[in-house]
This record gives C-alpha cells, sequence and structure tokens, in this order.
C-alpha cells in the first residue's frame, strides 16, 4: 500500500518526514486559498529534496502547473479542480508526469463520468466532497467503492486516521485497485505541519 502525505509546507518537518517515514509521495499545494498553500519562496529547498513531489493543482492553467514543475521539481500532478478530460489529455502529453486526478465525492458518483479520464491519468484519487476542495477532516462512504467498475487503480483520500487501518485492510481486499492512501489534516499539528511520530506510526501500520 503506498503513501501520500499530503499538505507539507515546513522545512525542519519535511526533512523529519524524509528521515523518519519515507512515504512514497509529498504532497504540496498550490491553491492560494488552502492554508496549506506553498509560496514560491520555499521553491529552492523543497526542489532539493529527495522524494517525489506531488502539486496540488485547482483548475489551474498548463502555463502555471508547468512553471511550478520547474520551480519545485515535481514528478507528479495532482488535478483536484474540475478539469476536464481534454484539459487533463493535454496536461498529460505536454508534461509527461505522473497524473492524479481527483473525483470528491458526496453521496453518490457516476462512474460512467470518469471513463474519458481513463487514458490519461496513472492513478484516480477519491476523495470527500468539500467545496475547499480537500483538506476537510471528514470520510466518505466507502460502500461506494465495492462498485468500482475500471482496472486503473486508485489512492483514498478523506480524514483517513489510524482508526480507519481495520476498515481500509477490510476495502484493499474487496476491491484490489485501491493501491495507495493520501493522509493530510488529522496528522496536523496544524495546517502544514504534521505530527511525524503519527504519520510514522500509520506506515508502520500498512501491513496489506
Amino acid at each position: 500500500m503506498k503513501l501520500k502525505v499530503c499538505g507539507m509546507r515546513e522545512s525542519a518537518n519535511v526533512r523529519n518526514l524524509l528521515d523518519q517515514v519515507q512515504p512514497d509521495w509529498m504532497g504540496l499545494i498550490f491553491y492560494p486559498a488552502s492554508p496549506r498553500f506553498v509560496d514560491d519562496i520555499q521553491a529552492d529547498w523543497i526542489r532539493d529534496t529527495k522524494i517525489r513531489k506531488v502539486g496540488v493543482f485547482v483548475d489551474a492553467s498548463l502555463t502555471d502547473i508547468a512553471e511550478k514543475i520547474q520551480k519545485f521539481g515535481l514528478s507528479t500532478i495532482q488535478l483536484h479542480g474540475n478539469e476536464s478530460v481534454e484539459e487533463v489529455r493535454e496536461i498529460k502529453e505536454k508534461t509527461g508526469l505522473e497524473v492524479f486526478k481527483v473525483f470528491s465525492i458526496d453521496k453518490n458518483i457516476d462512474w460512467k463520468h470518469l471513463e474519458g479520464y481513463l487514458p490519461h491519468v496513472d492513478y484516480f484519487l477519491f476523495d470527500t466532497f468539500t467545496h475547499t476542495y480537500g483538506g476537510s477532516g471528514k470520510t466518505f462512504n466507502w460502500q461506494i467503492l465495492l462498485d468500482y467498475p475500471f482496472d486503473k487503480p486508485f489512492l483514498l483520500s478523506g480524514g483517513l486516521t489510524l482508526g480507519h487501518l481495520d476498515a481500509i485492510g477490510d476495502m484493499k481486499s474487496k476491491v484490489p485497485q485501491l493501491q495507495g492512501l493520501d493522509i493530510n489534516s488529522k496528522f496536523e499539528i496544524e495546517p502544514g505541519l504534521k505530527d511525524i511520530d503519527l504519520v510514522s506510526e500509520f506506515k508502520k501500520s500498512l501491513k496489506f
């Protein structure tokens, strides 16, 4: 099970994350309205960190995305807005990077809506619907995922905690396309600052 730790920003916190946890991805949020927004002033030291860096964007232009790729040394693009199939295709083709497309789930989801994205993404990411585009600390009804119809792997996000580990393991056994977890707000001391000991405990507990 892969692990993405999102909403990182503070240099000492990032160093501790890399030393103690070594997740598969580290998420950097480039949505200005987010309390975890990463400013360009931090680009130099972040670019030099030895980890796969995910840039999280909400309806950003290709120009803006390309600029952040260059400045921050991104390996992955996470599209968390209302990006169309054509926009995702262009971003994938022009950047050549790994792409996560997020779909926020409220009470249900129309799986047919995802079909057009399949050739242009590496993972889907399912998060809890919120008007602030993530970071709500709330889960959605995972039973919806039992009907997931595609081979495309996906990540699960939305209010995940240590208390969810048994349920995650059960879901993984039923839906093997669940390949990764995305954690954020429930592991924070404050927005953008993670409790590294708690993140480390979560990582060590991922035995499935």
